[in-house]
């Protein structure tokens, strides 16, 4: 903590004030101020403020709190070190320190030292002793610039010691190169006591020894004014041989006063002078801008960078005073504030944490004298906003997918103009990944540009925590993504249909939650297990015309916005139709068809009509159920197979020769599908049942009487498919026996049956049931 480190280094004793005499004892309190000559003068400034004391301005003395001896017998006197080398050193004449006094400058003056003497000062004889020697004067100008320094370093250390309890509370930064070297001053100014006494205690020397350069040139070479030391000796015996002169330093007061504070030494028996020394820079106001616009918190310190028209001007900086920040717009009065000149990062340091007034631009500026100095440019000041509103814009969010390299992202919802880092984890996770934030912060104050490294990181919820420059955070949660689905390519549909599925391909396709497109209604089938093919019924719209692409805008879980696939559709003429079969049957057949059957065993054709009828068609035969299926048969033109073959008549116009058998078991209901590569597949179009028919060769009825009249002999093939007989479609008689076969005959058989007799006439045809058929089929066989 400064504050802690501050106090350790400087020791304060228990009783200290803050803006006491810190390890040393008050001499006095008073006043002095400037007041410009003539009537109508601008407003006096404490002579401490002032960088140029012209001729004929007033100096003004006011006591304010002084010891009994200086009330008493105390004087007063300023010595007045020229500007210009024509004019000579002067002791203006002394007054009682008691009582208010004024004097005139009497000349452009480079260098003012206050003599404070509670016994009393014979002035001719100080009078003799700064005019005479010049080493002196040149002593004297070390020594008022070295007091400046001091007390200037002072009032940063006060300044930094005096923070409010707040800062002690947030993150510890690197202190800057200006504070260490103000640490170390501090340190340096005596090393070798336990309490901070600025004044080096124990030592001859002053305030000119504080900051470790020039201090012997004066302290050594003033012989006349330290006892007992210097190249001057005979000035001290001679001219003022009863004064001890002792060096003090000032701290600035409320109301412009300024308290001066001296070592703390045994009494002596000598008369007893403190001296205090200004040098005016005798500068111009330098010229200050914002290298641009600079934007600033309230509610902290905060640097604006600014550049100097002359560099070498850095140092004027900080004797300019009485700083304020003036609203640009309205009539809102300026506003006080600290500010404190930063060289090493060239910039102004200014002090917002009291500050009373409202966000907006504002012009900085500062007295010089009795000048304004402007600080060109405007300084913009902000309140610090919510973060934990800010979030990811949709389309961001959709594009942090993980294992993608490094992706921008953009954050909405606050102000993050002065957010200084950010990193992403996983939630519950200790392992951070760093986030790059922009070099360029010149966008519009609600919007982060951020860089995202996602390669390495597995999907799922993460934690990115932005960190802004007052210590505050905000963990803001977001998602890294799988991979976006892909398309393998076009899914087909064709024109002149209602309704159509169709099939897209590719990867991740389960995550897609719905599908749009402008050319059609497309319902989405549930997602299976298979991801990579997922299923959709598609409803073209009017005016869809073949070669046309249309593309789908995917919902995807996890995704604001849709995916967009160009030419998911692809528009093609209409499927082939088979609009009639007529089928060719054997004429031959023992036992009859019926309406839509076809034999198994016996070759069928059927003249086949499609519209349309490309060349390179494929027809397919199959059942419609698989569990009657025995193969499925794809033919093409010209193709000759076992147990099919298809040709082209031309003109939509085929001819189909089969087996049905070859397809599908009795009972299978068998169907024709034409294929056409590029326009798919027809509804499978019915062809018949495939039904296997017992032929029956020869049929003759024998003498042996069976308990309902004779039995009966069939020979012929597969009679095993025979359950009962009889001589009309409704009486039949169940078969008892199973086939035998015919010796030397192959698959042949022979299967008794018994008849009623007499038959209803000679020559009536045999009638047979099917196995599970309720009414018989006639047959072209007599006994």
């Amino acid at each position: 903590m400064r504050r802690a480190f501050l106090a350790f280094v400087f020791a304060f004793q228990a009783s200290a004030a803050s803006r006491g005499c810190v390890g040393s004892v008050a001499v006095s309190s008073f006043r002095v101020i400037v007041q410009p000559a003539g009537p109508g003068a601008a407003a006096p400034v404490p002579i401490r403020q002032i960088n140029n004391l012209p001729k004929g301005y007033r100096i003004v003395y006011q006591p304010i709190d002084l010891p009994l001896d200086l009330k008493k017998d105390g004087k007063l006197a300023l010595v007045m070190v020229p500007k210009a080398a024509n004019d000579q050193t002067t002791v203006l004449e002394p007054k009682a320190a008691g009582a208010q006094s004024d004097w005139d400058a009497p000349f452009a003056t480079r260098i003012a030292v206050l003599v404070l003497a509670p016994q009393g000062l014979d002035e001719k004889r100080l009078n003799r002793l700064v005019t005479r020697e010049q080493a002196l004067v040149n002593a004297l100008a070390d020594y008022a610039e070295q007091t400046a320094n001091l007390e200037s370093a002072l009032e940063v250390a006060d300044e930094i010691d005096q923070q409010e309890d707040d800062d002690d509370a947030r993150p510890p930064r690197a202190t800057t190169p200006t504070e260490q070297a103000i640490f170390a001053l501090v340190r340096a100014l005596n090393p070798s006591v336990s309490a901070y006494n600025p004044l080096g205690s124990g030592r001859r020397a002053g305030a000119a020894t504080l900051i470790g350069q020039g201090a012997e040139a004066f302290f050594e070479n003033a012989g006349g004014i330290v006892p007992g030391g210097g190249i001057l000796p005979e000035v001290k015996n001679w001219l003022m041989p009863d004064t001890e002169f002792r060096s003090v330093y000032a701290i600035k007061g409320d109301n412009d006063s300024m308290t001066l504070c001296t070592q703390i030494q045994p009494r002596s028996r000598n008369k007893i002078a403190y001296l205090w020394a200004r040098r005016f820079t005798g500068a111009s106001k330098p010229a200050v801008s914002i290298f641009k616009d600079g934007d600033v918190p309230i509610g902290m310190r905060a640097g604006v960078p600014v550049r100097l028209e002359n560099p070498a001007d850095w140092p004027l900086l900080n004797s300019v005073y009485d700083w304020t920040l003036a609203p640009n717009s309205g009539a809102a009065a300026p506003l006080r504030v600290a500010v404190r000149p930063n060289p090493d990062e060239r910039s102004l340091q200014v002090d917002l944490r009291k500050f009373a007034g409202a966000p907006g631009p504002y012009t900085l500026r500062g007295k010089w004298d009795w000048e304004t100095l402007t600080v060109g440019g405007t300084v913009n000041l902000h309140r610090f906003d919510d973060l934990s509103m800010a979030r990811l814009t949709a389309d961001s969010q959709d594009k942090l997918i993980a294992g993608t390299g490094p992706v921008p992202v953009t954050l909405i919802g606050a102000d993050f103009l002065f957010v200084e880092k950010a990193w992403l984890h996983r939630a519950g996770s200790s392992r951070q990944s760093e986030v790059d934030l922009p070099q360029d912060r010149s966008g519009p104050p609600d919007q982060l540009r951020l860089v995202v490294e996602t390669d390495g990181l597995r999907p799922g919820p993460y934690v990115l925590t932005l960190s802004r420059i007052d210590g505050a955070t905000a963990d803001l949660p977001v998602r890294l993504l799988p991979p976006v689905p892909k398309l393998a390519g076009a899914a087909r549909v064709n024109i002149g249909e209602r309704s159509q599925r169709a099939v897209l391909t590719g990867t991740d396709l389960n995550r897609i939650e719905s599908v749009a497109s402008d050319g059609a209604d497309v319902m989405l089938e549930p997602a299976g297990e298979d991801s990579a093919r997922r299923e959709m019924t598609v409803r073209l719209h009017a005016g869809a015309k073949p070669g046309a692409k249309f593309a789908l805008d995917a919902r995807v879980e996890g995704m604001a916005g849709a995916v967009h696939f160009p030419g998911a559709l692809q528009v093609v003429a209409a499927r082939p139709k088979i609009l009639e079969a007529k089928p060719s049957l054997a004429s031959d057949l023992a036992v009859a068809l019926r309406e839509g059957e076809i034999p198994a065993g016996s070759w069928v054709s059927f003249a086949l009509k499609v519209d349309p009828s490309p060349a390179n068609a494929a027809l397919t035969l199959q059942c419609a159920g698989p569990d009657r299926m025995v193969q499925a048969l794809k033919l093409r033109t010209g193709e000759k197979q076992p147990s099919a073959e298809l040709t082209s008549a031309g003109q939509g116009l085929w001819f189909l020769s089969l087996d049905p058998g070859a397809v599908g078991q009795s009972g299978c209901a068998l169907t024709a599908t034409m294929e056409v590569e590029d326009l798919g597949r027809s509804d499978p179009f019915p062809l018949g049942n495939v039904v296997r028919l017992p032929r029956i060769e020869s049929f003759g009825m024998t003498d042996e009487k069976s308990p309902d009249g004779f039995f009966g002999v069939l020979k012929g093939f597969d009679l095993e498919a025979i359950e009962k007989t009889g001589w009309d479609n409704r009486m039949g008689i169940a078969v008892a026996e199973l086939p035998r076969p015919v010796a030397g005959e192959g698959p042949k058989q022979t299967l008794r049956i018994a008849m009623p007799w007499p038959s209803p006439s000679p020559k009536a045809p045999l009638y047979v049931w099917l196995r599970g058929e309720t009414e018989g089929r006639a047959t072209k066989v007599q006994p």
